[in-house]
C-alpha cells in the first residue's frame, strides 16, 4: 500500500499549518507593527509575551497547551521586535552609503523585506549595536513592549518557546540574514554590491557579477538490512552533536540526488544499497541546505568500513532502539517511520537503483 501525502506529514519545523509562508520579493516600507529579525551569531532577538498580545497568527499555529514540541508556559508565546520599537529606540542602523542596504538606484532604505508567515511581515535591518544594547538593558522602556525581557535566543531553541510559526520565521530568517551578511562585496572584483530593484539578487555595479540566494542539496539516508531487520545509524566526527544520525551528505556537481545516496553511503560506511524510496524534503537554514530523505535496502555485505574523517561511529541498530527524542528534523522523522516499519509504503524511485 502506497503512503498518502497525509501519512507523510509529521511534526517537523516547517509544518506551520494553517499559516503559510510567502517569500515573494518586493520593496515595501515596514509598518511600525511589522517584525524585524535581528541576529547575533546563531541567536535571534526575541521576548516572551502572552498569547493575547502575540499578533495575528491563528491560535492553532501558536499551539501551546498539549503541544509536545513546546516547553513554553501555557498561554505564552514568543515575539520578535517590531520596527516601531527599534525605531523609537534609535536602534535602526546606518542608511548612508558607508553602511546599510544599498539599492541599485542609489537609494538606501532602512529595511529589507524578507517574507510573511501568516499575517506577519518580517524585515531585515542594519542595527546600531550601542542603541540595541541600551534597549536590552532598559527595564523602563515600556511594559507593553516587555523591553526588560528581550534577549538573544539560540535559533535551535525556538521551537521550545510556544509558537511554531514564529519559530519557523526565526529559523528561516537566519538563513536570509547570513546570506545578506556575506554578500556585501563582489567575489570577482571586490566592489561593493547593490541590491536589485526587481528580484532578490545582489549585483556588482563594476563588473556585472550577479549573486542569487544559494541552496545546497543534500541527502539523508535510512538504510535497512532486510535479513536482520536492523537500521544503520551513525555519529558525526568532530561535531558537538553526538546523538545518533542517519547517513547524510551534500550533492556534488553533476550528480542526481539518487547518485549522491549511493556515493555517500559507499564513502562513509563502505556499503552498497538498492531499492531507493524517496520520502520527503526539508529546508535546513543553518547550512542553507535542502535535504532529500531516502529509504533504501542494504545490497550485499553488512560489514561497515568507517570513514573516520566523516564519522566517529556507525552500527546496525534494532528498530526498537532507534532514538525517539524530540527533534523536528527530517532525520528524526525518518527514524519514526523506521521504528514503525512503514518505510516500504513509500514508492521506489523511477531510476533503476
Amino acid at each position: 500500500m502506497v503512503a498518502t501525502s497525509r501519512e507523510r506529514r509529521a511534526d517537523v519545523f516547517q509544518d506551520i499549518e494553517p499559516d503559510s509562508y510567502c517569500n515573494d520579493f518586493a520593496w515595501v516600507e515596514p509598518d511600525p507593527e511589522d517584525r524585524v529579525l535581528v541576529y547575533r551569531g546563531a541567536s535571534v532577538l526575541a521576548a516572551p509575551a502572552p498569547r493575547a498580545d502575540a499578533g495575528a497568527a491563528p491560535a492553532s499555529a501558536d499551539r501551546v497547551e498539549g503541544d509536545t514540541a513546546s516547553s513554553a508556559p501555557v498561554g505564552q508565546t514568543l515575539v520578535f521586535p517590531t520596527y516601531g520599537l527599534l525605531e523609537d529606540a534609535g536602534a535602526i542602523g546606518p542608511d548612508s552609503a558607508e553602511g546599510g542596504i544599498a539599492r541599485a538606484d542609489g537609494e538606501h532604505p532602512s529595511a529589507l523585506f524578507l517574507f510573511t508567515v501568516g499575517d506577519e511581515a518580517y524585515f531585515r535591518c542594519e542595527v546600531d549595536d550601542e542603541a540595541l544594547d541600551e534597549l536590552l538593558s532598559d527595564a523602563s522602556a515600556g511594559d507593553s513592549d516587555r523591553a526588560s525581557a528581550w534577549r538573544f535566543v539560540p535559533i535551535s531553541e525556538l521551537r521550545d518557546h510556544g509558537s511554531r510559526s514564529r519559530a519557523f520565521a526565526g529559523f528561516v530568517g537566519y538563513e536570509y540574514d547570513s546570506w545578506y551578511a556575506t554578500r556585501r562585496f563582489c567575489g570577482r572584483c571586490g566592489a561593493a554590491l547593490v541590491h536589485d530593484l526587481v528580484e532578490r539578487m545582489v549585483r556588482c555595479p563594476q563588473c556585472g557579477c550577479m549573486e542569487f540566494p544559494k541552496l545546497f542539496p543534500a541527502v539523508i539516508v535510512g538504510i535497512v538490512d532486510r535479513e536482520t531487520d536492523r537500521v544503520l545509524v551513525s555519529r558525526y566526527a568532530g561535531r558537538e552533536y553526538k546523538r545518533y544520525a542517519l547517513i547524510a551528505g551534500f550533492c556534488e556537481m553533476g550528480e542526481t540526488v539518487e547518485e549522491t545516496v549511493h556515493r555517500e553511503v559507499k564513502e562513509e560506511v563502505g556499503l552498497a544499497v538498492k531499492n531507493l524510496r524517496y520520502y520527503r524534503s526539508q529546508p535546513w537554514p543553518p547550512s542553507s541546505s535542502l535535504l532529500f530523505g531516502f529509504f533504501c535496502d542494504l545490497d550485499g555485505s553488512d560489514a561497515i568500513t568507517l570513514d573516520e574523517h566523516e564519522l566517529e561511529h556507525a552500527e546496525w541498530l534494532d528498530r526498537a532502539d532507534l532514538p525517539a527524542d524530540d527533534g523536528h528534523s527530517l532525520t528524526r522523522d525518518m527514524m519514526r517511520v523506521l521504528r514503525e516499519r512503514s518505510e516500504e509504503r513509500f514508492p521506489a524511485t523511477s531510476l533503476p537503483f
